[in-house]
């Protein structure tokens, strides 16, 4: 068992050994490839016991990473940069990987303030550690650039996790609310089902039962024939009635649009007697969930308390879409009697609709009006509220600086430059290229797929114009993959749904297989096309396989955090709707067979009774007041079955 910081308690994970155990054997691996291979020098004994020893203790502290992250990154940081001093080399991979580990640990589960400060303790012993190895001023430059551009976005991907974990647990609460506010509508519509019940169908059918038995008794062709008459109108009213009351809205939703939401609930209060007209302007506009449930909530409740309070008065109801808004306005007149409406009651309903705008980042105010009336205007946007640069935009200034500052720096800075010997005339336009190479991919969460596009075209023609001009300058374009990946990344990731994807990988390999092609014929000397042929048969695959894992991350990221959340959204606008539907459906299942066929009888005996003879209409009398007796008992029936 362990304990987290933040109070939780939980057993260990597989993860929370198998993320050491695979990065512990990255280290050594790396440690001898670098070593061994890449540099032929070997590590003495001595230094392989200190890496060992370095890399087994920080893995080993990483398995409480999550739950004392903060104590895991200072003991991770220390052996880490103990390991480096003591080695004297860079090429050993003692430190600088389980620190980074251990600070996304703490930006994931601990505030932004901890997290900034764990970066830059950590930056600074590495550097540190690191500096007495570094060849010259410009290697250690552009070594601590690109290491604190690294801390930069190893805390920015770990406090947008725990955003996003926040966001999560938010909706996860709200979906919760969701499942209490179904049961309080569906406990609400039960209520007003049997009040309007007992209002429209057990007075007019008790009426009936008095007037018939009344004019029984008095044995009076006249007035026998006025109560039949009297009956069959009342029946006609309680089955008209009785068939709005319980009218089932289908489950289709529509377009989405308040166009299509708000008519049913304007008609369904029409019925009932309250008079409801509604008028939009603008051009209607599927809404965002969050924003077409607050509208409809807004416009609902608007409409009850007008019924509560104002019964009878007419209702205004106003959609006008704007410029990235939509606009609504309830206003009812003062009710008959010309009082006017009185205070909402305790506030309540109208905190509750100021709650659902401001949810969205819009605002409500609701008034007297002049006339005695009362009204309630809100203004919702259509996008989610803006906000000042935060995690998202460091991580994206801090993707951009990386994919435009590497290449250029990898061509021109000592102490191996890719191109040597070149003067600051020539170089000037090469590296400002480059640099706007990398712009576009600060928009790539918005047009990942216009952004890949640039990207293509961008590195198409330095392939193609680059390389006859100097081949060194295609040696330049592989520092340049790291933008092609994250550009495939993100159209996976952020594509609009129901758009395909899988093209991004296959799109950004397209200038892969034109440098090849140039690179092999330039070295042949040939202008002949086997040469490029070959280069190209053999870069485009290589490149596809190398940009697919990035584009099955995105796709992965995206179903697991983006597509629930919208489900999510979409679940709970849904989900009260549902509720009412099925009190309704309850109460029409109930209703059939029973209160409506025992009315049914009622109005055709009544209206064979009036074309009968004077006997028949006698007779006739007596069914009807049987009828509507069978009718009373069994909606009391299913009025104590509501209450159950």
């Amino acid at each position: 068992m362990r304990t987290s910081g933040d109070g939780t308690s939980g057993r260990f994970t597989v993860a929370d050994f198998a993320v050491p155990a695979v990065l512990a054997c990255a280290q050594l691996g790396g440690s001898w490839l670098l070593a061994d291979i890449v540099a032929g020098d070997p590590l003495t004994r001595r230094q392989w016991a200190v890496t060992a020893v370095a890399v087994l203790l920080c893995a080993t502290a990483l398995i409480w990473r999550r739950a004392a992250p903060v104590p895991v990154l200072a003991f991770t940081v220390a052996a880490g940069a103990a390991g480096i001093t003591l080695i004297g080399r860079d090429d050993a991979l003692a430190g600088g990987i389980a620190d980074a580990v251990a600070l996304y640990s703490v930006a994931v589960h601990r505030p932004r303030r901890t997290a900034m400060i764990g970066a830059a303790a950590a930056w600074l012993a590495q550097f540190l550690a690191y500096l007495p190895t570094r060849d010259g001023p410009a290697d250690a430059a552009m070594s601590e650039f690109f290491g604190v551009l690294s801390y930069v976005v190893i805390t920015a991907l770990g406090q947008l996790r725990r955003q996003h974990r926040a966001r999560r647990a938010a909706l996860a609460e709200r979906l919760a609310a969701a499942g209490r506010e179904r049961r309080d509508a569906a406990a609400s519509e039960r209520r007003r089902l049997a009040r309007d019940l007992h209002d429209v169908a057990g007075h007019h059918l008790s009426a009936v039962v008095v007037h018939s038995g009344a004019a029984a008794r008095l044995d009076d062709p006249d007035l026998t024939g006025r109560a039949l008459a009297a009956a069959a109108e009342t029946g006609r009213d309680v089955l008209d009635s009785l068939t709005r009351l319980v009218e089932v809205v289908g489950a289709d939703g529509g377009d989405g649009t308040l166009e299509t939401l708000l008519p049913p609930l304007g008609q369904g209060l029409t019925r009932l007697g309250v008079p409801v007209s509604l008028a939009f302007e603008g051009r209607a506009r599927r809404l965002r969930p969050q924003v077409a449930t607050a509208a409809y909530r807004i416009v609902q409740e608007s409409l009850t308390n007008a019924m509560r309070y104002a019964p009878g008065a007419p209702v205004a109801v106003e959609v006008c879409h704007g410029s990235g808004v939509v606009r609504l306005t309830v206003a009812n007149r003062a009710p008959e009697g010309g009082a006017p409406v009185p205070s909402l009651g305790s506030g309540r309903g109208i905190a509750g609709m100021r709650e659902r705008a401001e949810a969205v980042g819009g605002t409500l105010t609701a008034a007297p009006s002049p006339d005695g009336g009362w009204t309630v205007r809100a203004e919702l946007p259509l996008s989610p509220p803006r906000r000042g640069p935060g995690w998202a935009e460091i991580l994206d200034g801090s993707v951009v600086l990386f994919c435009g500052l590497l290449p250029p720096l990898a061509a021109f800075v000592p102490p191996d430059p890719v191109l040597r010997g070149w003067t600051i005339g020539p170089a000037l336009p090469v590296v400002l290229a480059l640099l706007l190479r990398a712009v576009p991919l600060w928009w790539r969460r918005r047009a990942p797929y216009l952004v890949l596009g640039a990207l293509t075209l961008f590195d198409t023609a330095w392939a193609l114009a680059a390389g006859p001009y100097s081949p060194a300058l295609l040696g330049v374009m592989i520092f340049g993959v790291p933008a092609p990946m994250i550009a495939v990344y993100a159209v996976a990731c952020h594509a609009r749904r129901g758009r395909r994807t899988w093209p991004a990988p296959f799109l950004a390999a397209i200038p892969w297989p034109v440098a090849f092609a140039v690179a092999v014929a330039v070295d042949d000397g040939t202008r002949g096309a086997g040469p490029a042929v070959f280069g190209a048969a053999v870069g485009y695959p290589l490149t596809v396989l190398l940009l697919l894992p990035f584009w099955a991350w995105g796709k992965a990221v995206a179903r697991r955090g983006r597509r629930w959340e919208a489900t999510a959204l979409e679940t709970m606008a849904e989900r009260t709707g549902e509720a009412v539907i099925a009190e309704r459906t309850r109460v029409a299942i109930g209703l059939r067979g029973t209160v409506l066929d025992h009315t049914a009888r009622l109005v055709r005996t009544a209206e064979q009774g009036l074309a009968g003879d004077p006997g028949h209409a006698a007779r006739a009398l007596a069914e009807v007041a049987e009828h509507a007796r069978a009718a009373l008992v069994d909606m009391r029936a299913l009025l104590d079955a509501m209450e159950r």
